[in-house]
């Protein structure tokens, strides 16, 4: 009778490695359940992470990947993401088992590569608005353009009629800010994707790269619109298929694996680490704000 032998428990750690031996390079990770936006307090997390990582000989680590799964988040600490590991790094690239969306497709864009798996999804760039005076309220910015667009559109034939006056009351029940906040992150979103995209994967092309920035930030309908491999490639990104690399593909299946199940066991919902360390950002509680007197009503004309 044979008798099985137990098989070896992988750690992160040695996943990690296994993944920075596969591609010759220093892995960070930044893992985000579908919750878990990218916000300001992950900028600091991922310095400590580089720095850990750094030689005492060199302010620069030769090849950086960022190990990248995250449902988007807040524009500017993305855009702030990229700098940081650029100006730590000689090369950045980014590694996306699953799924890079919105804020997180604004990183990938500052990467020199992109490896993606067969199931890897990167998507259209939709800022998240906050509001200043009510931090619970978080909305896509895509969410306030569709509002006018369903509102603007309902005489038109096959659509639902509305009344007139329905239409104003709806109207004024938003809030001035996020109707200011929704152009702001719009221009926000293709001034930093155009940076991105014409100091790397189009540089030297800059009317796919105008062409690129419109599709990203205007053109599609849906804030979870699926951008895979093929479609990443015909808008210009440089992408690896982690497939054609048997070993490649293991290691991220496998960490990304070992992640999954830490973060179910321990209910947690973002990890920010690397082979040594991995750090779960404690949430920011908001300070209590005075009472804020109600907006004026906002007259829209359709």
């Amino acid at each position: 009778m044979q008798i099985p032998v137990p098989q070896k428990r992988i750690s992160i750690k040695d996943a990690v490695v296994n993944l920075e031996n596969c591609r010759n390079s220093a892995v960070i990770s930044y893992i985000a359940a579908q919750n878990a936006l990218v916000g300001p307090e992950d900028a600091m997390m991922i310095v400590d992470n580089l720095e850990m990582l750094l030689l005492p000989s060199s302010r620069k680590i030769p090849k950086l990947d960022l190990f990248l799964h995250s449902p988007g988040g807040f524009l500017d600490p993305a855009f702030k993401i990229v700098r940081i590991c650029q100006e730590y790094s000689d090369e950045f690239n980014v590694i996306v088992p699953l799924a890079a969306k919105s804020a997180a497709t604004v990183i990938c864009l500052g990467a020199k590569e992109i490896v993606m798996t067969s199931l890897a999804e990167l998507g259209p760039i939709d800022p998240i608005i906050q509001h200043p005076y009510k931090p619970e309220i978080r909305v896509p910015a895509r969410s306030i353009k569709d509002f006018f667009y369903f509102i603007s559109t309902t005489q038109t034939e096959g659509k639902l009629v509305l009344d007139q006056s329905y239409k104003t009351q709806m109207a004024n029940m938003l809030d001035p800010y996020l109707i200011g906040s929704y152009q702001t992150a719009l221009e926000s979103s293709k001034q930093i994707a155009e940076i991105l995209l014409s100091e790397n994967a189009l540089k030297d092309d800059p009317e796919k790269c105008k062409d690129t920035v419109y599709k990203l930030t205007e053109h599609y309908y849906s804030h979870g619109f699926v951008i895979d491999r093929k479609h990443a490639r015909e808008l210009g990104l440089k992408i690896v298929d982690a497939e054609d690399n048997p070993e490649l593909i293991k290691t991220i299946r496998q960490l990304f694996q070992i992640y999954q199940g830490f973060m179910q066991a321990n209910k947690i919902t973002k990890v920010v680490g690397n082979r040594e360390v991995n750090r779960h950002p404690q949430p920011i509680q908001p300070t209590p704000s005075p009472p804020i007197p109600p907006s004026s009503p906002v007259n829209v004309i359709f």
